[in-house]
């Protein structure tokens, strides 16, 4: 069960029945109601905008209790049934409405449409297992396969110059992604206050492979597998934990494992949502000559992400503070990293986007062979797009373009690089 799934559309039924119903003749009703019962829609429609479902439905069962006959509180009650999940009791009152011989043809057909999403979002609940398979292909040049140097000569150590084979070189690469994600909705539903909360199980497997023409001892490929539990509060908060595995190779040999934790909570606000996450990563390496790269990555942090002009613009904001405990000390360091970026809507099934990032780190001790230990920051930009191909043979696939600038400044000239990966691919999720 998704967001759009179970709640497509809702906003526009939502405005149109309220829009409908209040065209019910109940002036007569009205008239002879009292106070009380007036008051109690007002409660009633208040607490219904406020999603306290629990004592919407309350207010319009007293209602309904007293004048059994007022249509008018009875699809309101059916609404909050429904934003309650509660899909079998909201068609039952909205089939109370659309049976009887004097509700209005407009409000009928608003009727009749409210009971289609019911059965359309029940069938899409009803779904236990929900399989999406994807792959994408494309092709990559990267001016820094090595992420080496741009100069030989290191400026502490002087007289020292690196060979040809350890500074900067360039390469194009294929690039193929492959993946296929499960969602488990065993139909289990929390309440949380006077809200329901959804549970889910979510799964994923994927491959990752770049495969570069010459510097094959560069060749890339990542294997990973993630798994774990998920509660969905629409249009309020999400929360889940996954705990991934990836095997790396390098060059077509195995070079390590790495295990995270990962929870996750967003909460949801008009037209945005803020998300707290964390990251706890073991990794292993399986030659010995990398033992001290081993250790725990930590890192946890906050963003903040926006829609405008009617969900044509969304802009993300971040802060992160970050860490890894390495067996060496001298490659263990401590920092934070700040994002920014902004996806535009440019043309009709197409996107632009451009995020920044950038990494401030200093290291735990003094590298070897030097006197002082690295303090560096990292600069990450990227731009490109996206475009939804709409008819012909290549239908529903998604052509992907774009560039990666890494700058990386430290106070160990060894340390500092550039790098630019330009990517062009085609892909689809199935």
């Amino acid at each position: 069960m998704t967001k759009g799934r179970i709640f497509a559309g809702l906003s526009m039924l939502y405005t149109a029945m309220l829009a409908a119903v209040f065209t019910i003749s109940v002036a007569p009703v009205q008239a002879a109601e009292p106070v009380d019962e007036e008051a109690l829609f007002k409660e009633g429609m208040q607490a219904l905008e406020e999603d306290r479902l629990k004592t919407a439905m309350e207010a319009f069962q007293s209602i309904l209790s007293m004048q059994p006959r007022l249509h008018r509180a009875r699809l309101e009650l059916a609404l909050a049934y429904y934003r309650s999940l509660q899909y079998a009791e909201a068609r039952e009152l909205a089939q109370t409405v659309l049976d009887d011989p004097q509700t209005p043809p407009e409000v009928r057909v608003t009727v009749l449409a409210f009971l289609a999403q019911i059965q359309s979002d029940e069938n899409a609940m009803a779904q236990r297992h929900i399989f999406k398979p994807s792959i994408s292909a494309g092709a990559m040049y990267d001016s820094n396969v090595n992420v080496g140097p741009g100069s030989e000569f290191i400026d502490e150590l002087p007289g020292f110059i690196l060979t040809p084979g350890s500074t900067r070189e360039g390469d194009g690469a294929s690039v193929l992604t492959a993946g296929l994600a499960h969602t488990f909705q065993p139909g289990k539903i929390f309440e949380f206050g006077e809200r329901p909360a959804a549970f889910l199980w979510q799964s994923q497997a994927s491959l990752y492979d770049r495969a570069y023409q010459d510097m094959e001892d560069y060749d890339l490929t990542i294997l990973t597998g993630s798994t774990g539990p998920a509660l969905v509060m629409l249009r309020h908060w999400r929360a889940n934990l996954a705990f991934n595995v990836d095997r790396i190779w390098l060059g077509g040999s195995e070079l390590a494992w790495f295990s995270s934790l990962n929870p996750a909570v967003t909460w949801q606000f008009t037209d945005g949502e803020l998300t707290w996450d964390a990251t706890v990563t073991d990794r292993r390496y399986d030659e010995t000559i990398d033992a001290g790269r081993e250790g725990t990555y930590l890192g946890t942090g906050l963003a903040l992400g926006n829609y405008f002009q009617q969900r044509k613009v969304a802009t993300q904001v971040g802060a992160r503070l970050v860490g890894f405990n390495a067996e060496d000390d001298f490659l263990g360091y401590d920092g934070y990293e700040l994002l920014a970026g902004v996806i535009i809507k440019a043309w009709p099934n197409g996107t632009l986007y451009a995020r920044a990032n950038y990494r401030d780190a200093e290291y735990d001790a003094i590298d070897p062979g030097f006197t002082k230990a690295r303090d560096e920051t990292e600069t990450r930009l990227a731009g490109g797009f996206e475009h939804d191909i709409a008819s012909g043979y290549l239908e529903k696939w998604t052509l992907y373009g774009g560039i990666l600038y890494t700058g990386n400044r430290s106070n160990l000239s060894i340390y500092e690089y550039d790098r630019r990966q330009i990517t062009l691919n085609l892909g689809r999720t199935f």
